[in-house]
């Protein structure tokens, strides 16, 4: 029966698809001036010569074209949101191996350890930033946080950042932003690369890339294996051993050109990965080592056609992904069960409809239907989501020095019904629909040629998913036991979370008129505050009266607030016609704090033992927030000798760690643990990484074009902390080999 379904599911979105095709098109381009006139293409971006300077690059960085702001294509200083872009280029300079290396070392990016390694944005925890793949959703959430370290670097083009509420465009999950990774298209012509590394503690990776570009058909090909060995780590007292593992990667992209005006591409991924040995456990400041097996795995698939008429473009996707975990774990050690599986199916169902009437002025319309399915040992009551979303968005440039978006989505959620307003003796209905469109009104004002002020104003929201609701689960690991369990097993009624973000920056761009060594640049300064109501939380519920092992769930916070102000300096200097240095800098203040603790501060409810009251300057904020943080990059680039060496730094502040409390001091309700002693904070630390990469083009060996080799050093400093952040594995040295035609 659930086979039968899908097909349905399938079936309408092919039939709506042509439906909107031949009517739904036609009528809309009746409308529109000059509907003969073909879709407005984004102008050509400059290329740059190997002679080139990093100023000029960096310059023509203004001219990339992005895609995840406003779901269509913009130059990245005309979007009026707000996007970053990680390039290629960078990412072969700095020789990253994962997603989690990658994204480390962005300003305002903070990489979180507790089960698995997940990213958080703007002070928000991991369980609020969208993961994409070539614009589809990343699947395999276990404890709210997606494994980054499980996506290879090697296939990325670029990655998008788009940081505040995005739920008007990519629903639930985008309360804090949205990440984009998206992957490699083939150069003109046959292409291919082998690329191997070796790291330290004996892991290795092989990369396999080919492809093909013509005219009309365009296709690549991508396979990643990633192993190492098991190993231990000592620091003081402690040993935590760290398991082998070995995973492989798989991407098959595929466009065909049937038409000028008719596309259909097809993409699949296939990922797993199989751990063997002891692995460490980090929960809640408690360590403990268990002994067995780990297995994942995820198949993904997109089907896509475009079709453009005029000044009008459709486009329809079907995606679906199977993500699938199982735990084997020795019970001498002390686990609950010795099995332990997860299932989790999604299915989406997509049609986007645009009307182009030039570069900048255009009205998007979108439908949206998703299916998703969670079977497991920690979910016996296999629960299913199915939601339903339409969205719109209008993109316009009334002026040469203004442009704006404004955008909106109405979801209906089978989960949770929609809120509903009585009294007073009149029709709701505008008025609930109008409370659950969660807009977004995203501005950029172009104050002179090289200065720009953005700011944007959005709500953004999430439904509880299934781990809050519905996760059965128990651990008795000796030292790190407890008991996991979803909100309505306690009978908890969880609220979905909601926020009003508002943020606003000033971008100044600048060249040097020298011509011999100019120096160009930029200099970025953005404040932001986001105001969130129902923040779902993990909380201590109390313990299992058969047992005496803690209970933990989720409730809400009821006001919650982070703000902060990030900057970035961007400079770029050439020292002579092939000698280029460039600098980066950026820092992020970060304040989160619970509203409910602070009024309790102020009505003098937050008593100690002692008597004596809790005072504003002592509470610390939410747990796991660090206040400063900040990043530094520096770069040479020889392109005379092909040589290119950087080094770069990241702080990250002190922050809290709930493990840690001192006093208990316990505030609200249902209570929580409050900051407020410096004995109850993990240490700041700082990372340093290095790389330096020698590149032979023209070789003569195996018919390559180009052979590029790297040496590095990540964590130079070998900075640790065993306990808090089982994540820093030490100093690690790492020497690569890629081989191109």
């Amino acid at each position: 029966m659930q086979s039968l379904f899908y097909v349905r599911f399938f079936l309408r979105y092919l039939a709506l698809s042509i439906l909107l095709l031949t009517s739904f098109t036609a009528s809309t381009l009746a409308a529109v001036p000059d509907s003969n006139v073909s879709k407005p293409r984004l102008p050509a971006v400059p290329h740059t010569k190997k002679t080139d300077s990093v100023i000029t690059k960096k310059n023509y960085t203004t001219q990339q074209v992005v895609v995840t702001g406003t779901r269509n294509e913009s130059l990245v200083q005309d979007s009026p949101v707000r996007v970053e872009v990680i390039s290629n280029a960078q990412l072969q300079s700095t020789a990253m191996v994962n997603a989690a290396d990658l994204l480390r070392e962005q300003t305002g990016l903070l990489l979180t350890t507790n089960v698995r390694t997940g990213v958080q944005m703007m002070g928000l925890s991991p369980d609020y930033t969208m993961i994409l793949i070539d614009g589809q959703p990343m699947v395999g959430r276990i404890a709210g946080v997606l494994e980054l370290s499980r996506i290879s670097v090697g296939n990325i083009d670029r990655v998008e950042i788009v940081k505040g509420p995005m739920s008007s465009l990519y629903g639930s999950d985008a309360l804090a932003g949205v990440i984009n990774i998206i992957t490699k298209k083939p150069k003109d012509g046959w292409s291919g690369k082998v690329y191997s590394q070796y790291l330290h503690h004996g892991a290795a990776e092989l990369q396999l890339e080919g492809g093909y570009g013509g005219n009309d058909i365009e296709a690549t090909a991508f396979f990643n294996r990633k192993s190492a060995v098991p190993f231990e780590l000592h620091q003081d007292s402690l040993v935590l051993p760290y398991a082998g593992f070995t995973d492989y990667t798989s991407q098959l992209k595929a466009l065909w050109r049937i038409s000028p005006s008719i596309n259909i591409s097809g993409n699949g991924r296939y990922f797993q990965s199989d751990s063997r040995g002891s692995f460490t456990e980090s929960f809640f400041g408690q360590i403990a080592s268990n002994s067995g097996s780990v297995h994942q795995k995820e198949l993904s698939g997109t089907l896509a056609s475009e079709w453009t008429h005029g000044k009008a473009r459709l486009t329809a996707q079907l995606y679906g992904s199977k993500y699938t975990e199982r735990y084997d774990f020795d019970t001498t050690q002390g686990s609950a069960g010795n099995t332990d599986d997860f299932d989790r199916q999604i299915l989406k169902g997509y049609l986007q409809y645009d009307v182009f009437w030039n570069l900048r002025n255009r009205f998007t319309f979108g439908l949206e239907e998703n299916l998703d399915n969670t079977f497991g040992s920690r979910y016996p009551d296999k629960p299913s989501y199915r939601t339903f979303s339409v969205f719109g968005q209008w993109e316009g440039n009334p002026t040469e020095w203004v442009s704006y978006s404004l955008s909106a989505r109405y979801v209906d959620n089978s989960a949770y019904a929609n809120p509903s307003f009585s009294g007073n003796g009149f029709d709701s209905t505008l008025l609930t629909a109008l409370w659950l469109t969660h807009p977004k009104l995203a501005l950029n004002f172009k104050l002179t040629d090289n200065l720009q002020f953005r700011t944007s104003i959005g709500t953004g929201y999430k439904v509880p998913d299934f781990r809050q609701l519905y996760i059965q689960f128990s651990n008795n690991l000796a030292g790190a036991g407890y008991n996991l369990l979803g909100a309505r097993r306690l009978g908890l009624d969880l609220q979905p979370e909601r926020s009003t973000a508002f943020d606003a920056g000033l971008t100044y761009n600048f060249t040097s008129e020298s011509t011999e060594n100019p120096l160009s640049g930029s200099i970025e300064v953005r404040g932001f505050r986001n105001n969130l109501s129902n923040l779902i939380e993990f909380y201590l519920a109390g313990q299992d009266p058969n047992t005496n092992v803690a209970v933990y769930s989720y409730h809400n916070l009821a006001h919650v607030y982070t703000q902060g102000i990030e900057t970035n300096v961007r400079l770029a200097k050439q020292v002579d016609a092939s000698k280029l240095l460039s600098l980066d800098l950026g820092y992020q203040y970060l304040d989160a704090k619970d509203v409910e603790v602070l009024n309790a501060i102020d009505k003098k409810e937050a008593v100690y033992i002692s008597g004596e009251y809790l005072l504003r300057k002592n509470y610390g904020g939410l747990w796991l927030r660090s206040k400063h943080s900040g990043v530094v990059r520096f770069q040479l680039d020889d392109q005379e000798i092909g040589v290119k060496a950087n080094i770069r730094l990241q702080y990250v502040g002190r922050f809290g760690d709930e493990s840690l409390d001192k006093n208990g001091l316990a505030i609200g309700n249902p209570p929580r643990r409050v900051l407020d002693r410096d004995d109850e904070y993990v240490p700041g630390y700082t990372i340093l990484n290095a790389a330096i990469s020698k590149r032979f083009e023209n070789v003569n060996i195996l018919s390559a074009s180009r052979i590029e080799t790297t040496l590095g050093v990540n964590n130079i400093l070998d900075t640790m902390n065993l306990k808090s952040i089982p994540s820093l594995l030490g100093r690690q040295f790492f020497v690569n080999l890629a081989i191109q035609w």
